[in-house]
């Protein structure tokens, strides 16, 4: 049987990781045998992973030896493609099969803005790695997937890649699932009905701009003292977040959860749900956001929200790092009545079912 083996670090909460395990979990009931390859313990992630996928633990400490692991992997494991997140992984992939007896094809996922990731490196010397690398390696990738059109044209002018190495295909974020969180979060603001939710949903990390949200969210507080905000993820912020919170005076009025399997259920029956992001690829929250009636406002940050909101009743794209165009955007829907969406047409590109389709048409031709 032939075997695709995604390649990520651990099963930490994020769109790259929850894609993988949903693309893992469908590719197994294929004529695929999935395996997922991390290396960080932990993760709440793992509990999503349908019994007959594969998981394999590699030890890994630093970039060089992850590429001495993938060698060892490819040659014992014999996949026949590899899937990568992360442009540096895919780099590490790539050179491994250089090494290797063992010859997969690799695909690369593009799942962020190219430039963005590499300004966003520790230091100048690993940015400056993440881009050589990348000049050289990603042209002997045999197919690399970017999430979104935005993502595709930045890599394109970057590396000057052939077009046909880079292929646009949307998540698959949405399931049936998605029509059947009719019950209401077991939290009492959303059994209030004099007050106006806003939600955010994602790592608690700098490029998410959580920090600048709440402190958005406490002016925005001063005009309309209705107003509430619920924040559902895990990261290095929170600390920070949560003394800001307290120096403020905002505990009553602001709450940080930890990430929960009903989620979905938290951002359908809130009234307003805001990404305040730095840079994204294309954002698979804001996917499922989409699928609900909830009032969205975004960053028009690179890339992914101007593509996937064009067209989108009751959303609203702001500058990216723009303190006063969300404080107005929140106290606009804030008094605005909450209404259907209607059919967002282009929303279908995101059913799994959809993005599985075009993954095995790629698939077919790299093995032809």
């Amino acid at each position: 049987m032939k075997k695709i083996s995604f390649i990520i670090p651990s099963f930490q909460v994020g769109g790259t990781e929850s894609s993988f395990i949903r693309m893992a979990n469908s590719f197994n009931k294929s004529e695929f045998q999935s395996e997922l390859v991390y290396w960080f313990e932990g993760g709440e992630l793992r509990e999503l992973i349908e019994p007959g996928v594969i998981i394999t633990k590699i030890k890994v400490t630093n970039l060089l030896s992850l590429l001495f692991r993938l060698i060892g992997y490819y040659n014992k494991s014999k996949p026949t493609i590899i899937h990568t997140s992360m442009y540096m992984i895919g780099n590490i992939a790539i050179l491994a099969r250089l090494f290797s007896k063992h010859k997969p094809k690799i695909i690369v996922g593009a799942r962020s803005d190219f430039n963005s990731v590499c300004k966003t490196s520790k230091n100048f010397f690993d940015e400056f790695l993440l881009r050589k690398l990348s000049n050289i390696l990603f042209k002997k990738s045999d197919q690399i997937i970017a999430v979104s059109k935005g993502v595709k044209n930045g890599l394109l002018e970057s590396l000057k890649l052939e077009k046909s190495k880079v292929k646009v295909i949307y998540n698959g974020i949405l399931t049936k699932k998605h029509n059947n969180y009719s019950i209401l979060p077991n939290h009492n603001w959303f059994h209030m009905e004099d007050i106006c939710l806003v939600c955010s949903i994602g790592r608690l990390s700098p490029e998410k701009g959580i920090f600048e949200l709440v402190c958005a969210f406490r002016k925005a507080f001063k005009v309309n003292n209705n107003l509430r905000l619920i924040i559902i993820g895990e990261g290095e912020e929170k600390k920070r977040i949560n003394q800001y919170i307290k120096d403020h005076s905002l505990v009553k009025y602001i709450e940080i959860i930890d990430f929960r399997d009903d989620y979905y259920s938290y951002l359908n029956h809130s009234d307003i749900f805001v990404l305040n992001s730095y840079f994204e690829g294309m954002p698979s929250i804001l996917v499922e956001a989409v699928s609900t009636n909830v009032k969205i406002i975004s960053t028009n940050c690179m890339h992914g929200p101007g593509e996937l909101l064009q067209g989108v009743p009751e959303s609203k794209l702001i500058d990216v790092n723009n303190e006063d165009q969300l404080v107005n955007a929140i106290n606009y829907f804030s008094i605005s009545k909450k209404t259907k969406r209607g059919e967002v047409k282009h929303l279908k590109d995101f059913y799994i079912e959809e993005s599985m389709k075009k993954y095995k048409n790629v698939f077919a031709e790299l093995l032809n």
